[in-house]
């Protein structure tokens, strides 16, 4: 297969609101994921970034993500290492380009800066991090980067722009490694950015045709810009059992009322027996998709399931 296989990081007690699918929510649940997946095969880790917990709600525990994903890059040595994704409003440009060059390092080379605009206002309330409209965010993630890449290659950074400004700033030592970047998010503003900007695009959760459509809009506005293919990665949820019908009703099991199993399935869902799931992401791997990204819970189990049982099939 293409695609290279993912796994997001147990950061918040599970990927279904409501369920307690996953262990306590601790750096050491979080290190057991990351070196399961090392040693099962996976290929990429990827740590999501919020203050709050948006999947079981504000007051339940959830880990930070910098400093998670920094350790989890001393202890693994073959995966790849993202968040999904930091949030634009958090760290301030200039250092977050510093704390990239040390994480390259730490890493031999294993980081990828994966940005986002963010969507979760309750967790800027609750920190006193200035929120802004959605166009804004996006507005200000374009100063972030381009003062991101002028600290990563330049001598002295001088900018003045609406958002940020820098005086004579300096970065060193420079990365010996080149660092990719990545943006999350589908609005027209996002994509824009993404085609003048990013070496590669977090998607939504996605049907196969919609995967092929995105991709095909990407690649429109790439070229004129006169700019190559860049990657792709898509969200998914994991659940594997013994046949599809135990699978979809466990799912049905978890799942909050309000949510449709059929959805699930068709867009998000490598829901089903091994075969299936199997099957599934092979599926997607007939479109130009890089990086396939399980959520699934409990994390290490089903990763050593994974392994075992789907691995073998693709």
């Amino acid at each position: 297969m293409k695609a290279k296989l993912g796994v997001y990081i147990p950061m918040y007690g599970g990927w279904i609101r409501g369920a307690p699918l996953e262990e306590e929510v601790t750096y050491n649940n979080a290190k057991k994921a990351a070196l399961t997946a090392d040693a099962v095969g996976i290929h990429s880790l990827w740590v999501p970034d919020h203050l709050l917990n948006p999947i079981k709600g504000q007051d339940a525990p959830a880990l930070e993500a910098w400093t998670t994903l920094t350790a989890i890059a001393a202890v693994t040595r073959k995966v790849e290492l993202f968040h999904t994704t930091i949030c634009q409003g958090f760290r301030f440009p200039s250092v977050l380009a510093k704390m990239c060059v040390t994480m390259q390092d730490l890493s031999e080379g294993r980081f990828r800066l994966s940005l986002g605009a963010c969507w979760f206002f309750r967790e800027f309330e609750a920190y006193g991090i200035s929120w802004e409209d959605h166009d804004s965010r996006i507005d200000r993630a374009r100063e972030q980067i381009e003062i991101i890449k002028r600290f990563w290659t330049e001598p002295l950074v001088n900018y003045s722009g609406k958002y940020y400004s820098v005086k004579d700033g300096i970065l060193e030592p420079k990365s010996s490694y080149d660092i990719p970047l990545w943006w999350g998010g589908e609005s027209d503003k996002s994509r824009e950015l993404t085609a003048d900007h990013f070496d590669g695009w977090l998607m939504n959760e996605s049907t196969k045709i919609e995967v092929t459509e995105k991709i095909s809009d990407m690649e429109e506005r790439l070229a004129k810009r006169g700019r190559g293919r860049i990657k792709y990665a898509l969200p998914g949820l994991l659940l594997i059992e013994r046949t599809d019908e135990m699978a979809e009703e466990r799912l049905r099991r978890l799942l909050p009322e309000n949510k449709d199993l059929r959805e699930i399935k068709k867009k998000t869902g490598y829901v089903g027996s091994a075969e299936t799931v199997a099957s599934k992401i092979l599926e997607k791997d007939e479109t130009e998709i890089d990086y396939i990204i399980f959520q699934c819970a409990p994390t290490v189990s089903t990763l050593k399931t994974f392994g075992e049982e789907v691995l073998p099939l693709l």
